[in-house]
């Protein structure tokens, strides 16, 4: 089973990944952390790498390729990918967008520890700045794909995760896979 799991940056994707890793032996792909280690490597901030992607699409496609091969394959257990643009790339996926208030959201990046290629001085400045990358990432894919990852008509499941736990978010994930595995089937 292959779940695809985007949202806004901060809604709580990674966490609520770390859960179905632990609870349901999943295996977790994920682009963001590539992203940043790719960043690290750079001496770049994820902003500067995203601004930097716009204008050189390597990264992207070397990072697109390895979903696609990667959900061409049969896993015995669960393959989650924690990634902007999987939905858009990994074959006969349940495709999640998980979505949190701008406050909350900065609030959550500003207190993780996610190394010094993200690191803000204020609330402020954390909302500011994943408002900035958010944008430029939502350009750059719309430029690369011709898609708009934030259109809800790209998702099987839509959720909020401001008021709710990364248990409930990651139990709810997991019921709505199955069903839709179990009563559908991917298209």
């Amino acid at each position: 089973m292959f779940i695809s799991i985007t949202g806004n940056l901060g809604s709580g994707k990674s966490t609520v990944c770390a859960y179905l890793r632990e609870t349901y032996n999943a295996i977790i792909y994920s682009t963001g952390r590539i992203h940043r280690d790719i960043a690290q490597r750079m001496g770049k901030s994820t902003l500067e790498m995203n601004l930097l992607m716009k204008d050189d699409h390597s990264y992207d496609h070397m990072i697109d390729d390895e979903v696609v091969e990667l959900s061409k394959k049969r896993h015995p257990s669960v393959v989650v990918f924690d990634s902007r643009m999987a939905w858009h790339f990994a074959v006969k996926s349940f495709k999640v967008f998980l979505s949190a208030d701008a406050d909350v959201a900065a609030e959550r990046v500003y207190h993780a520890s996610r190394g010094k290629e993200e690191v803000y001085a204020s609330l402020e400045d954390a909302k500011a700045k994943l408002a900035a990358r958010a944008e430029a990432e939502r350009e750059r894919f719309k430029l690369i794909y011709g898609v708009d990852y934030t259109d809800p008509a790209n998702f099987d499941l839509i959720a909020d995760t401001s008021a709710r736990t990364p248990e409930e978010v990651a139990e709810l994930v997991y019921s709505e896979a199955l069903r839709y595995y179990r009563d559908a089937g991917p298209a």
